[in-house]
């Protein structure tokens, strides 16, 4: 008994140095764990901004498209690795965000000059990251540690996906001349940098202000999230119209307003919406992590709303320079917008444009389904599911963005407020016909966006 209670008392720090070849810092206690996945979710969350970042920045739509995903898969690793964080000891310290050394890496990587340099920065950093992926799967215990493995194994099927769309895109772009090369050499040169400088202040325990980092190549990046968002030329950019103030009833956006089918337009323009809350997605600090997955999959689903629409009209024979598309960029720089900007952004989007949205597209799906046309119909109706979910995020979030600005509001009062804004800046009614309707939904969604032809295919 005695001789056991000596070796088991032994002082932490000679056991430490004794060198057992099975305690040669090859396994991981959990706090060891811990530590490693959060800084890759960090890592996750922090490439999901930068894609989201970029995609108002980049002017070809199919890429824009790629970074809506990419910016959503990114997120949902996080969300992943989040999951697990909250099983293992010490704290995720979601409340402050990301910690400042990796903030301040992926940021210097996401302002780059072009976007060229981007998808190189942007490749760059993914392939290291997996690269730590790799260096963790090595040393995780496949028993001890089974649901972390299992987090990996999930997050590894997007592996491929996310770095074969920017290899094309790496190699080609921006390789024209000697200059661009140039520059596109001096920039992995600062990334491979700032990189290698992070990982070792982050294994240290430095934080931003103890790195002594390089000078920046560029003081006018190109992205992300510039003041003005950048269109396809294929797409092109409404003008905005003061002689017509309900959404949509513009003649001159779409050649379809007479038709059920100006509802795949509708779709087709919410790459609007989508890079709005790219906006808020990349500006907004200081709020719990669940937000950020809530709104990665509200943006995505936007992205996805938009592309359903381009598909069914060019199915239908229609192509997209036919019509008009709107900007979701806020037109001044992230930093000087108004505090108010980003809650009302949001709230407009949840609470008055999405909900006055579900009478048209049931009323469209009815109608598809009359017309024979059901990939119409069925893109409706997929299009209501998720329209719902999203005015159940922002009515759990709305009122907490607003909490942020010091303005305590319930939902209720939330949408209200939307309503009456909406309502006035038509000015078209008294403000004693405006309080009465915006208790009445139904009749607020009639005034304030248009019908369509239901009847007319």
């Amino acid at each position: 008994m005695n001789e056991y209670r000596e070796t088991s008392v032994v002082d932490h720090e000679e056991v430490q140095q004794k060198k057992f070849s099975h305690q040669d810092g090859r396994f991981l206690r959990p706090i060891d764990t811990a530590k490693l996945v959060s800084t890759l979710m960090w890592h996750e969350f922090e490439l999901s901004r930068m894609a989201f970042g970029w995609m108002p920045a980049i002017p070809d739509y199919a890429v824009k498209g790629k970074l809506g995903r990419a910016g959503y898969v990114h997120n949902q690793h996080a969300k992943l690795l989040y999951e697990r964080l909250t099983e293992l000891p010490g704290s995720i310290g979601e409340k402050d965000g990301s910690p400042a050394v990796i903030r301040e890496l992926f940021e210097r990587i996401a302002s780059a000059p072009s976007p060229a340099a981007f998808y190189r920065g942007y490749l760059f950093a993914v392939q290291r990251m997996y690269a730590e992926y790799d260096a963790l799967s090595q040393r995780l215990d496949p028993i001890l540690d089974a649901p972390t493995c299992d987090k990996l194994k999930f997050i590894a099927v997007e592996r491929g996906a996310l770095q074969d769309w920017l290899q094309p895109l790496v190699q080609f772009a921006g390789s024209d001349d000697a200059a661009s090369t140039a520059e596109l050499q001096q920039w992995h040169r600062y990334v491979e940098a700032v990189w290698g400088l992070s990982a070792e202040a982050i294994a240290s325990g430095k934080n931003s202000e103890e790195v002594r980092y390089p000078a920046h190549p560029t003081d006018s990046p190109a992205g992300p999230v510039p003041v003005e968002s950048l269109n396809d030329p294929h797409f092109p950019p409404s003008t905005p119209n003061p002689k017509y103030k309900k959404a949509y009833t513009d003649p001159d956006l779409s050649p379809l307003g007479g038709s059920i089918k100006q509802m795949h337009y509708i779709n087709a323009t919410e790459i609007g919406a989508a890079e709005s809350l790219c906006y808020l997605y990349y500006g907004v600090r200081r709020m719990p992590l669940a937000f950020y997955f809530d709104l990665a999959r509200h943006l995505w689903d936007e992205v996805r709303h938009s592309q359903m629409g381009v598909r069914r009209l060019e199915q239908m024979g229609y192509r997209t320079d036919q019509f008009k598309f709107f900007k979701g960029s806020p037109g001044q720089r992230i930093d000087e917008l108004k505090k108010e900007w980003f809650p009302d952004m949001y709230a407009g989007l949840t609470m008055v444009a999405e909900p006055c949205s579900f009478i048209k597209k049931r009323k469209s799906a009815e109608n598809f389904w009359k017309f024979g046309d059901a990939l119409s119909a069925i893109q409706s109706e997929f299009d209501m599911v998720d329209e719902r979910m999203h005015v159940d995020f922002g009515k759990k979030w709305g009122p907490e963005l607003y909490k942020q600005i010091d303005d305590i509001i319930t939902a209720q009062e939330m949408s209200e407020r939307m309503r009456v804004r909406r309502l006035e800046g038509m000015g078209e009614l008294p403000q004693e016909e405006i309080a009465k309707v915006v208790k009445n939904f139904p009749g607020f969604c009639g005034l304030s966006t248009v019908e369509l032809e239901y009847s007319n295919y």
